[in-house]
């Protein structure tokens, strides 16, 4: 066969489709004599009934606090601890326990966004410091 412009769509296409064909009539028959067998049902629903991941838990959901590891600790001979804690797109905190209680550092306001006006930018800044006295 000769092979031009307006007949080779049509070689082309006959191609494919016996080459389909050998392909699937291959298939059929190495499914058949290949000793694969098809599944029971009751493997089908086992199989269905597996998760899909592991089931993962929220200990925030159920009122347990995260344990959050110190970027940096540091502990007296007096028995004072100093931890800091640097989470990325948060302010850095630091915690101070010592004999006469728990001291918690927060960063000043003027280091988180604010709205509004901005009648304060005069104002000097300094970290405040939390006493919970008991």
């Amino acid at each position: 066969m000769i092979l031009t412009p307006s007949t080779f769509p049509a070689f082309a296409l006959s191609s494919l489709l016996a080459l389909g064909g050998l392909h699937w009539s291959l298939g059929i028959a190495n499914a058949q004599s290949g000793g694969t067998q098809a599944l029971t049902k009751e493997d089908l629903n086992r199989i269905n009934k597996q998760p899909l991941v592991p089931p993962a838990s929220n200990p925030a959901g159920l009122g347990k606090k995260e344990e959050r590891k110190p970027s940096f600790e540091y502990t007296e001979t007096t028995g004072t601890q100093i931890r800091e804690y640097r989470e990325s797109n948060l302010p850095t905190e630091i915690e101070v326990k010592s004999t006469f209680g728990t001291y918690e550092m927060s960063p000043p306001q003027t280091v988180f966004p604010t709205t509004g006006s901005q009648q304060d930018n005069n104002l000097l800044s300094v970290p405040s410091i939390r006493i919970p006295l008991k």
